[in-house]
């Protein structure tokens, strides 16, 4: 009987949810998250013409230890359209976090990647507050969502980093290093021999991303790669 009610609550939930889209989507028509034409496809994010700007770019590799290296995706350069819509987050656009989400399921082949956790990068507390939300963690929720793919929060930030755009190299490095750590009570066991992809908007030297790969291979995941908007080639 419990089983029965949970099913029928759940397609109620999903019916009222369907319901508000249709209302929302007549009341507030779709437009490019660029360059705001109006009457776009369903279920497209940009418009044609700017789609045509997101070129495809090859697949990079960050070495984490001796024995293991990270596989990197990305939709494309960091240049516009992306730039602008990785840039949104700075004045708290969360809808154009949930839209990048949508491109990168839209995009980027996961019948090939065949992920079985997606991991956001996480933000400092003080960020978290003045900013409202995760962009990353609003990204894999969307992909999680449209994939059934589970979203895990495997990782929390101890410190508050400087921002990478315009430290050297050496100084990204440094500046994430001991950045961040597992979540306490993670059971190990669940995420053992499991691909675990990270999600993140930006890669520029991979220092972020590195020191995020190094804690989960404490879990002993069979592989572990990344997904992220744009890649400063």
């Amino acid at each position: 009987m419990k089983m029965i009610c949970n099913k029928f609550a759940s397609r109620l939930i999903s019916a009222v949810h369907m319901c508000a889209a249709t209302v929302y989507s007549a009341i507030n028509p779709s437009f490019c998250a660029f360059c705001k034409t109006f009457d776009l496809p369903q279920g497209s994010v940009v418009c044609f013409s700017c789609d045509k700007k997101i070129l495809p770019i090859v697949s990079s590799v960050i070495t984490i230890t001796a024995r293991t290296q990270m596989k990197v995706f990305a939709l494309s350069a960091y240049q516009d359209p992306l730039k602008s819509l990785i840039l949104a987050k700075t004045y708290a656009d969360i809808a154009v976090s949930r839209q990048l989400g949508i491109l990168l399921h839209q995009k980027i082949p996961f019948d090939y990647i065949k992920p079985d956790f997606f991991v956001p990068i996480p933000l400092h507390w003080t960020r978290y507050a003045q900013r409202g939300y995760n962009q990353t963690e609003e990204m894999a929720r969307v992909l999680a969502r449209n994939s059934a793919i589970p979203m895990k929060q495997l990782l929390w930030r101890l410190k508050k980093t400087e921002f990478q755009a315009g430290l050297t190299a050496e100084l990204r490095t440094v500046n994430v290093a001991h950045a961040f750590a597992l979540i306490q009570g993670i059971n190990p066991a669940l995420f053992k021999d499991k691909h675990i992809v990270l999600v993140d908007d930006l890669i520029t030297t991979g220092s972020t991303l590195k020191e995020a790969g190094k804690l989960l291979l404490m879990l002993k995941p069979r592989a572990i790669s990344a997904l992220v908007v744009a890649r400063v080639p």
